[in-house]
């Protein structure tokens, strides 16, 4: 039989030995902490790059382009107008031709349209989804704001002797079984912190990889952008050629 006086050496083993698991679930927590705060700020980062990267390619790149294809119809129609037809064959032609353009220009709007639809309804669940974010947020946030109004209470009730109560009243058979349960729980949080730790590192990786697939899809935009302003040239060009064959 455990006499009063082993349980009580039993139990300063057991505390040093649970102290020494917390010092290290310390280091441990706050590594993960920085990880994931590493993540959160590459996630940021990448938001903020894929942003850019739309702007660039659908207001900026799109813009010029379909501005291209619209001169160039434009172009075609004047083109068509200034045929000098010398018989009614030749005049349906050149009215046809007309009306063959302008089909063909409203076939390629209401294709524009169709994709506008489809980046619309994607950004909007886009849009659902960080509003997911926000609220999971919100809820962390409310959960830690309970966690304070409860620990208020109860420090205040420490304060007013609740703690010096349960120290008087603990026995070394008590204390045993608390640091037993300490050892219980701690043996929980390793094991739910070494998976913790494992994720964000992995995580941090992967998100950092894909860092320089985002740039990369930034510079070809940005070659884009040179291909299309390379088009616009050619369009003012075939504008100039255009009128002069209206004005001949």
């Amino acid at each position: 039989m455990t006499t009063n006086q082993e349980l009580v050496t039993k139990n300063k083993t057991g505390i040093r030995k649970n102290r020494r698991i917390i010092f290290e679930l310390q280091g441990e927590v706050s590594t993960t902490y920085a990880d994931l705060m590493l993540l959160l700020a590459d996630v940021e980062e990448h938001r903020a790059l894929l942003q850019r990267n739309f702007t660039a390619s659908f207001t900026g790149n799109r813009a010029i382009a379909v501005d291209n294809v619209d001169d160039l119809y434009l172009a075609r129609i004047e083109m068509a107008g200034a045929l000098e037809p010398k018989s009614d064959v030749e005049t349906n032609f050149q009215s046809m031709a007309i009306n063959e353009t302008e089909i063909e220009q409203l076939e390629n709007r209401v294709e524009l349209n169709e994709k506008v639809r489809e980046i619309s309804l994607r950004l909007a669940e886009v849009n659902v989804l960080l509003q997911g974010v926000t609220q999971l947020v919100t809820q962390t946030n409310e959960t830690v704001v309970e966690k304070a109004d409860t620990m208020i209470s109860e420090n205040a009730n420490w304060v007013d002797g609740a703690l010096s109560e349960r120290m008087k009243s603990s026995t070394a058979n008590s204390n045993n079984q608390n640091v037993a349960s300490n050892a219980d729980r701690l043996q929980k949080l390793k094991e739910v912190s070494h998976i913790e730790k494992e994720q964000a590192s992995s995580a941090l990786v992967r998100i950092e990889s894909e860092t320089r697939t985002i740039l990369d899809a930034g510079d070809d935009i940005a070659r884009r952008r040179d291909r299309i302003q390379g088009d616009r040239e050619r369009v003012t060009a075939n504008h100039r050629r255009t009128a002069d064959l209206i004005d001949k």
